[in-house]
């Protein structure tokens, strides 16, 4: 029987090392949970500010992760419209704005933007009912595939959210 060379020997252990580490990688990256589908971006008065999902699950909603530090602030005035654009993978899918706004007696109130259907629009333009309104917050929700029966119909599970805070100021 005839002997491998050196050269033959590193080279084998070099391809070897290579593969055990491409295996490593593919087991981790498929075992690690989900991942965030991406940035929004808010904009109002001529600023801007991108942020990641501060919580998001695969589209079952049963495996979730979250970044406790992907928060936005944005400098929203009275009497200005907010601009939300979402990424593809959220466009592709079921999305809604949730928000907060304080009317001109202090009154803290809620809304939401009607529901947008898969493929239908990655950017939405939020305007409050009156104009001394002040925004508070702002809510990206990505829905998933989860449907349960609730108390005023079905409802949906959140997949994902991003989250903007007011600076009032």
């Amino acid at each position: 029987m005839r002997s491998l060379s050196r050269r033959t020997l590193v080279v084998g252990g070099v391809v070897l090392a290579v593969v055990v580490a491409v295996i490593v990688w593919l087991v981790v990256r498929t075992t690690a949970g989900p991942s965030s589908p991406g940035d929004v971006t808010f904009a109002a008065g001529g600023a801007a500010t991108t942020v990641g999902a501060s919580q998001f699950c695969d589209v079952q909603v049963t495996d979730c992760g979250d970044d406790p530090d992907a928060s936005a602030v944005l400098r929203v005035p009275p009497n200005t419209p907010l601009a939300v654009t979402v990424p593809e993978e959220v466009a592709g899918t079921p999305w809604q704005l949730a928000f907060t706004f304080r009317d001109p007696a202090g009154t803290v109130q809620q809304g939401r933007s009607p529901v947008f259907a898969p493929g239908t629009t990655p950017t939405f333009t939020l305007v409050l009912p009156a104009a001394a309104d002040q925004l508070e917050s702002a809510e990206v929700q990505q829905y998933g595939a989860r449907i349960s029966q609730g108390p005023n119909g079905l409802e949906f599970a959140t997949r994902a959210t991003w989250v903007l805070s007011v600076d009032d100021r």
